[in-house]
């Protein structure tokens, strides 16, 4: 499909109605608009199925209207349905109706940021027994190196947005009324079997998660605070199989 009838099916344009066989400019149009139509319907479809989340805050009349004025402004680049979207969250930053939820696009970009993990390569990590021989091999742990896989990210929100997803897929509604929102939340996002998985962490934990990611020791990674518990912290990582090599 090229970029001029792409643009002709997401736009009133005209100018391709000689090339639709129809007795007359009517059907021409009918025509037309019927195949304009199920193109609009499957983008903003996509969209519901890419951003659930943010379709449920916001509600389907209004989350389907919100996507047919994005999908105008942004025709899709690649045949794979669900690399669109990716500016997504960008555009609802400047949606006036959206702006008195100022947490939605922060909502979906977490939801793209899950897709696009989900679509990434998933890599071995290590068990617990893996983890306690590698401890138990040296004379001083503090001078390990602790590996995580390279597509784990690290996501920081004045919002609870984490709680949020995690409430649309356990309880839905009854759990969503209940998170605080104006909560401020830090995010480890890792791949695990097969899919995308979010943890909702403490400042401290994501602070030494990061120090790992940047090749930095046990020791030099932990951070300097009283409410951080490194035994604590390192069960969790293993439980969540986020350590891929300890060396």
């Amino acid at each position: 499909m090229n970029t001029s009838f792409k643009t002709a099916l997401l736009t009133e344009d005209t100018r391709f109605y000689n090339e639709i066989k129809a007795p007359n400019i009517q059907q021409q149009e009918v025509r037309l608009n019927v195949y304009r139509n199920n193109v609009v319907v499957s983008l903003i479809d996509a969209l519901c199925d890419i951003f659930p989340v943010t379709e449920t805050l916001v509600g389907d009349v209004f989350f389907r209207a919100m996507a047919r004025i994005y999908l105008l402004e942004n025709q899709p680049s690649s045949p794979i349905i669900s690399e669109y979207g990716v500016n997504f969250s960008d555009f609802i930053r400047t949606f006036a109706p959206a702006e008195n939820l100022p947490f939605l696009a922060d909502v979906a970009a977490l939801e793209h940021e899950m897709l696009t993990l989900t679509h990434s390569e998933e890599y071995k990590t290590l068990d617990h027994d893996a983890v306690s021989t590698a401890f138990s091999s040296v004379e001083d742990p503090s001078v390990l190196l602790l590996n995580v896989p390279p597509t784990t990210k690290i996501l920081a929100s004045p919002f609870a947005i984490g709680s949020l997803y995690q409430a649309h897929f356990s309880d839905g509604h009854q759990r969503l009324n209940k998170v605080d929102i104006n909560k401020s939340e830090y995010l480890l996002l890792i791949k695990s079997h097969l899919y995308a998985q979010l943890h909702v962490i403490q400042k401290e934990e994501a602070i030494f998660i990061k120090n790992l990611m940047q090749q930095r020791s046990l020791e030099d990674a932990v951070p300097d605070s009283d409410l951080f518990d490194l035994g604590k912290t390192l069960a969790k990582l293993i439980e969540w199989k986020v350590l891929t090599q300890i060396k």
